[in-house]
């Protein structure tokens, strides 16, 4: 019987400092930062593509749930961190979507992508979690938007790192898809193929949907690096 890793499995690295040049870098430099803001870290080796591999000429059988978990478990924990930017939403995202994997890993085929699964399982329930607090609280996220607007330009960041936490905070807002969409292509690199098979839509949407998030991020903040 294979048991499901608890949260204790997994840990959390604090955020680098900011360290930004010139404005295009720095907005660079600043999104790639927010979106790598946490790193469990634990053994293992690079994620498993295939279910069978070859050793010589006999076949290795596929792997189980625990080895799976076991090599991909740090990824897909981060990956629920950039979605979620804290660390108890991304403690239960974590655990939701391993609980899915678990229950769907017998029905899976011998030659699936468990990467790509466990990012689908991981991006449908971080999207599908966010659309029922939206109908929970409709008026909250633009609540928080007037109160911030209200604020002071000397009480709003100046300082770097809060810059940073403040950029955390506007990717934290962007519609599901589209940081779905950003957090996969600016840190963990997918194609915009395996970004349309995550969201489950068209490669021109995938690019749509990451064009939008950074054209929001280049349009709150690139003032702001200005001097």
């Amino acid at each position: 019987m294979h048991v499901v890793p608890d949260r204790a499995m997994v840990r959390r690295v604090p955020i680098d400092g900011y360290r930004g040049t010139s404005q295009v870098e720095a907005l660079h430099d600043m999104t790639d930062a927010t979106l790598t803001a946490a790193a469990p870290v634990r053994n293992g080796g690079p994620p498993a593509d295939s279910q069978v591999r070859e050793v010589g000429s006999r076949p290795m059988p596929a792997p189980t749930f625990g080895a799976v978990v076991e090599t991909i478990g740090n990824e897909i924990y981060r990956f629920a961190w950039q979605l979620t930017c804290n660390k108890s939403d991304a403690d239960d995202l974590y655990q939701e979507t391993l609980l899915k994997a678990f229950r769907a890993f017998p029905k899976l085929p011998a030659d699936a992508n468990h990467r790509a699964w466990f990012y689908r399982i991981t991006s449908n329930t971080f999207i599908s979690d966010r659309r029922k607090r939206n109908r929970e609280n409709p008026l909250s996220e633009a609540h928080e938007q007037t109160l911030r607007a209200e604020l002071p330009d000397n009480a709003r960041a100046i300082d770097a790192r809060d810059l940073l936490r403040e950029v955390e905070v506007f990717v934290a807002k962007l519609p599901p898809k589209q940081r779905v969409a950003l957090v996969l292509r600016k840190h963990h690199g997918l194609g915009y193929d395996l970004i349309a098979d995550t969201l489950n839509c068209s490669e021109e949407a995938a690019r749509a949907n990451v064009h939008e998030a950074l054209r929001k991020l280049r349009g709150q903040f690139a003032d702001r690096l200005e001097g």
